[in-house]
């Protein structure tokens, strides 16, 4: 199983987002994209997922073109998504934000639910036990009856990221999921998505965390002005000349801002991230 961007590029009328991008996902791996704002990171996870359409080239899933597809349609060939900015369901139960996602796949059974004696239970307690493990995973089975709206931001983003693993995806994209977390929540999210990897699943992150990347991922991806810069791993991407000039800066800016940054916050009381370069 590969995810393959094939010659992708995106214009908006005389704005290109991302131009002539090739790339090869491949499972049991997880990818970060990085890059300056406006490089094309969240542009790629939208036409994988179907927001966005494909200006030219092509989206392959096993060797089967996935841009040509509505974006339900992706959905049921195995391609799952989060959003930059927290997209649930808020005045339902946790527990419901996950049941309600199986729907799609268990619409053809509607009638036995209703019509032969005992299936419907069975049915909704396998839904249940499925829902439960994931909330187990995520740690959030203790709010499983609470609305989600009620849920602090990070557990909120935990619950979209089970969301979107409930219907078993083979492709998980997440979009800047440490967006908003502090410290101690971005810690939890890097083991939480880290006890993901697994063979059968290609598991994306686009990120500004350097610090989340380059210790959760296996291979990062370097976008800049929509062009692909560079592909490596986190130790090849940072001594890389043109990443650093790019986008991570050399080794003396980022002692730089770091010295920086400990300095405001002992003028101010604030705790700053450890890491500089997350914005």
């Amino acid at each position: 199983m590969t995810l393959v961007f094939d010659h992708v590029s995106k214009r908006f009328g005389s704005v290109i987002a991302t131009d002539d991008v090739n790339l090869t996902f491949e499972p049991g791996l997880i990818y970060g994209i990085i890059g300056p704002n406006g490089a094309g990171k969240s542009t790629l996870i939208n036409m994988a997922a179907g927001s966005y359409t494909v200006s030219t080239g092509a989206i392959l899933l096993d060797g089967k073109p996935v841009h040509t597809l509505k974006k339900h349609e992706i959905s049921l060939a195995g391609i799952a998504r989060t959003y930059q900015n927290i997209r649930l369901f808020e005045q339902m139960s946790v527990m419901d934000n996950l049941e309600v996602c199986l729907y799609p796949r268990d619409v053809g059974g509607v009638w036995k639910e209703i019509f032969i004696p005992g299936y419907g239970k069975t049915r909704q307690a396998d839904r249940l036990s499925h829902c439960r493990k994931l909330l187990d995973q995520f740690a959030l089975a203790d709010a499983a009856d609470q609305d989600a709206e009620s849920l602090s931001y990070g557990r909120q983003r935990m619950l979209e990221i089970a969301r979107a693993l409930v219907r078993e995806p083979r492709v998980l994209l997440l979009d800047e999921p440490a967006a908003g977390l502090n410290h101690a929540e971005t810690l939890e999210l890097k083991q939480r998505l880290s006890a993901l990897r697994r063979p059968d699943l290609i598991l994306i992150v686009v990120e500004h965390d350097m610090d989340l990347v380059m210790t959760l991922c296996d291979r990062v991806i370097v976008l800049h002005h929509g062009a692909l810069l560079a592909v490596g791993t986190p130790a090849e991407i940072q001594a890389n000349e043109q990443v650093q000039q790019a986008y991570l800066g050399t080794v003396d800016d980022i002692e730089s801002i770091r010295a920086v940054a400990q300095s405001r916050k002992a003028e101010r009381g604030l705790r700053v991230n450890a890491d500089p370069i997350r914005h």
